[in-house]
C-alpha cells in the first residue's frame, strides 16, 4: 500500500548546533505532546529477523490503537538528521517512518531564510494497512508533524530571547508541604540553606523528564555548585524523604542504564546491555552510578521510557546508522578532526582518526575478526564505506572519546562519608567483590605509640590515639576521600584521585605537627604515611566497604618503609603533583624497594614536609 505522507518545514534563528539538542530529544519532545509509555521487552535471538537490527519490542497506544513493533535503532547524523523505521506487528498501520533534517541557512536564499539559522524539515511516512484508513493515517501524521514544527519558535524563544525551555512540562505536581519540611530538616542536617533550597524548588518544579533520572553532578554543573557538596546534600535528602537512591549499570559503550537497581546489593559481577550486545565487567568507578528520584510520597514521576533510542539519550554518538547483512552503508564522517570511535553491536571496535591530512573516503568491515582495518583515518566530513559482514542486521556508532562524564560513580558516591553513615545497609552483596579500575590508598601510621603506653598510661595513651584519629577524619574528608578503617593506631584511606590521596598525605603531617604542639604527650610519637594508586576490589567486610587486593597491599608496604615525618609514594605519584604540590615538600630519598607480592622494585620517592610549611599552625 502506498504511504501517506506528510512534511512541512520551520525556519529558526538558532543555528543548527544550538536547535539539535532540543529539537533530537525525542524522549522530552513525546512526553510533551501527550504520547503514552512505551514498554520495551528484548527480542529472543532464537526468534529474531536476521535481516533486521531490531533489539526490542515496544508496545505502546496511539490514536485510541493498541501498537506493537520492532523498535529500530534510530540514524542521525549529529546537527544535520535523525531519523526511524517502524515495522508494525497487526494493527491499523503497517510501518511508520518519520525523519527530521536540520540546513543551515543564509539570508541570500530567500523564502525568510536567517543568516546562520536552520531550516528544520520533518517528513513522516505511515502505510496503513487498508485504503478505509488512509484519511486516519493521514490526519495523526499531520497532527504529529504539526505539532513538531510547532516547537520551532518556543525553541527560537528559549535559545534566543533567554525564554524558558519548551520541555518545561509536563510537570507532575508535587506536596508542597512535605517538601518544604524535608528543606527544613536538610538544613537541620547542616546542608546550606541556599543548596537545601535549591533541591526543595527543582524537585518541586522541575519537569518529569529532569526527575526521573536526577544525576547530581549534572546539576551541581548546571547550578555552579561544588559538586561533592551537591552529592551530600542529595545523599541526606534520601532520609528525610526528598528522594528515593537508585542504582544504575551503565554500558560502556552508549553510557545509558542498561539496568536500574535499588540496592548495591542487587548488583552482580556482570552487566549486559541488550541494545548494545555486549557483557560488561561492573566497575563501580565506570559501570555503577547512583542517580535520584523523588520520593513517591512527595511526587509521583511516571518512570517509564517514552522513547529509548533518540540521539538524546547517547550525546556522545555523532553517528549511528543501521546496516543490512551483506551491505554496505556510507557514514558521514565528523567535520571536527580528533580521534572517535567506531562501535558495532556485538562489541566490536576501532579508532577513527578524522585528519585533514587524510583521503576524503575510508573503509572497513566488520566480521568475525572484528572491525577491519581496525585504525581508520579520514578527512573531516568525509565518508565511511561500512560493510556488514555478518548474517543479520548491525547497528554502527561513530562514537567521541573526550567525553565529559556527569556520573556519580559508585567509586565516588563510596568515599563520601554521608554514605557510609547513611547507607550502612546499602552494602554489596557478600561474596561478590567488584573492581574499581584505579583508586587511590593512603596508610597512616603513629611511630612511637607503643613506648607511649608506657611512658604515660594507657589510658592518656589512647586518649591521644584517638584524638589523632579525628585529625585523619577531619584530613581525609577535606581532600573529598573516605576513612575505611583504623587498625590499632593505623588508618586507612581510599581517594578517587592519586593527587587529591598525596595532596591529603602532606596535609596530614601538617596538621600532625600542629596536633604535637598543641596536645600533651604527642611530642612522643610521630606520623608516617604510603600512598599508592592503581586496580583494586570493593567488597562488604565486617558490615562495611572495604577495598582489598595488590594496590591496597603495596600501599600497606610502602608505609612501613617510611620513617617518622615521611610519606613514601612511587615515583610516577611524585611527577604528577604540580608546581606548587612539589614545593610543600623536599625529596629525602629516590629508591627502589622490592616488596611483597610484587615481583618487580617499586621506584619510590621518600619526602617529608618543606621547612617553610612544617612549622605548626597556631
Amino acid at each position: 500500500m502506498e504511504a501517506v505522507v506528510v512534511t512541512r518545514s520551520v525556519q529558526l534563528a538558532s543555528p543548527p548546533e544550538r536547535a539539535w539538542p532540543l529539537l533530537s530529544d525525542t524522549d522530552r519532545f513525546n512526553r510533551l505532546f501527550g504520547m503514552s509509555t512505551v514498554v520495551y521487552r528484548p527480542i529472543d535471538e532464537a526468534g529474531k529477523n536476521k535481516s533486521s537490527s531490531a533489539r526490542f519490542t515496544a508496545e505502546t497506544r496511539a490514536g485510541g490503537f493498541a501498537l506493537s513493533y520492532d523498535e529500530l535503532p534510530f540514524e542521525w547524523t549529529k546537527e544535520r538528521a535523525f531519523s526511524v523505521h517502524r515495522q508494525m506487528h497487526g494493527g491499523p498501520v503497517e510501518s511508520f517512518t518519520w525523519r527530521c533534517t536540520l540546513e543551515r541557512t543564509r539570508a541570500a536564499e530567500g523564502n525568510g531564510a536567517l543568516e546562520g539559522g536552520t531550516r528544520a524539515t520533518v517528513k513522516l511516512a505511515i502505510v496503513p494497512r487498508s485504503w478505509v484508513l488512509r484519511p486516519i493515517a493521514w490526519l495523526n501524521a499531520k497532527q504529529f508533524v504539526t505539532r513538531f514544527i510547532g516547537l520551532g519558535p518556543a525553541i527560537d524563544a528559549h535559545l534566543v530571547e533567554g525564554a524558558p525551555s519548551p520541555y518545561v512540562i509536563p510537570a507532575s505536581p508535587a506536596d508542597r508541604a512535605r517538601v518544604d519540611a524535608a528543606v527544613t530538616a536538610l538544613g537541620e542536617r547542616g546542608v546550606s540553606p541556599a543548596l537545601a533550597g535549591k533541591l526543595g524548588a527543582f524537585v518541586r518544579e522541575a519537569a518529569d523528564a529532569d526527575v526521573v533520572r536526577i544525576r547530581p553532578f549534572a546539576l551541581a554543573d548546571e547550578w555552579r555548585e561544588e559538586r561533592r557538596a551537591v552529592l551530600r546534600a542529595f545523599l541526606h535528602a534520601v532520609p528525610v524523604g526528598l528522594f528515593e537512591l537508585r542504582w544504575g549499570l551503565v554500558c560502556p559503550s552508549c553510557l545509558t542504564a542498561s539496568q536500574q537497581v535499588q540496592s548495591l546489593d542487587e548488583i552482580t559481577a556482570e552487566g549486559h546491555c541488550q541494545l548494545c550486545d555486549i557483557r560488561f565487567d561492573l566497575d563501580l568507578d565506570q559501570a555503577v552510578e547512583a542517580t535520584f528520584l523523588p520520593h513517591p510520597a512527595i511526587r509521583r514521576v511516571p518512570e517509564a521510557l517514552f522513547c529509548m533510542g533518540g540521539p538524546g539519550r547517547t550525546p556522545h554518538v555523532v553517528v549511528q546508522a543501521s546496516v543490512d547483512p551483506g551491505a554496505t552503508r556510507a557514514l558521514d564522517v565528523p567535520s571536527e578532526a580528533g580521534r572517535y570511535r567506531v562501535f558495532a553491536r556485538g562489541g566490536a571496535t576501532g579508532t577513527l582518526e578524522v585528519d585533514p591530512a587524510a583521503g576524503p573516503v575510508a573503509e572497513a568491515t566488520l566480521g568475525p575478526a572484528g572491525i577491519r582495518p581496525a585504525q581508520l583515518r579520514v578527512a573531516p566530513a568525509g565518508e565511511l564505506r561500512f560493510t556488514n559482514g555478518y548474517d543479520d542486521g548491525r547497528h554502527v556508532k561513530i562514537e567521541r572519546l573526550a567525553f565529559a562524564s556527569t556520573a556519580a560513580t559508585a567509586h565516588i558516591v563510596s568515599t563520601v562519608d554521608e554514605f557510609r553513615s547513611l547507607f550502612a545497609k546499602d552494602l554489596l552483596k557478600r561474596g561478590t567483590p567488584l573492581k574499581v579500575a584505579r583508586t587511590a590508598i593512603l596508610f597512616s601510621d603513629l611511630t612511637g605509640s607503643t613506648a607511649l603506653y608506657t611512658k604515660v598510661g594507657d589510658a592518656a595513651a589512647f586518649r591521644l590515639v584517638d584524638d589523632h584519629f579525628d585529625v585523619m577524619r577531619e584530613v581525609v574528608r577535606a581532600h573529598e576521600g573516605v576513612l575505611v578503617k583504623t587498625m590499632g593506631d593505623a588508618v586507612m584511606a581510599a581517594f578517587v584521585d592519586v593527587q587529591q590521596c598525596t595532596r591529603a598525605a602532606v596535609d596530614a603531617l601538617r596538621r600532625f605537627e600542629t596536633f604535637r604542639a598543641q596536645t600533651a604527650h604527642a611530642e612522643h610519637v610521630g606520623l608516617k604515611l604510603g600512598v599508592y594508586a592503581g586496580p583494586c576490589y570493593v567488597v562488604t567486610a565486617n558490615g562495611a566497604l572495604d577495598y582489598f587486593g595488590q594496590t591496597v597491599n603495596v600501599a600497606s608496604r610502602i608505609q612501613h618503609l617510611a620513617e617518622s615525618g615521611e610519606i613514601v609514594l612511587s615515583a610516577d605519584t611524585y611527577q604528577g603533583l604540580d608546581a606548587a604540590e612539589r614545593a610543600a615538600v623536599e625529596v629525602r630519598e629516590r629508591f627502589e624497594a622490592r616488596v611483597k607480592g610484587v615481583e618487580l622494585p617499586l621506584a619510590l620517592v621518600r619526602v617529608r614536609l618543606a621547612p617553610s610549611v612544617a612549622t605548626p599552625v597556631p
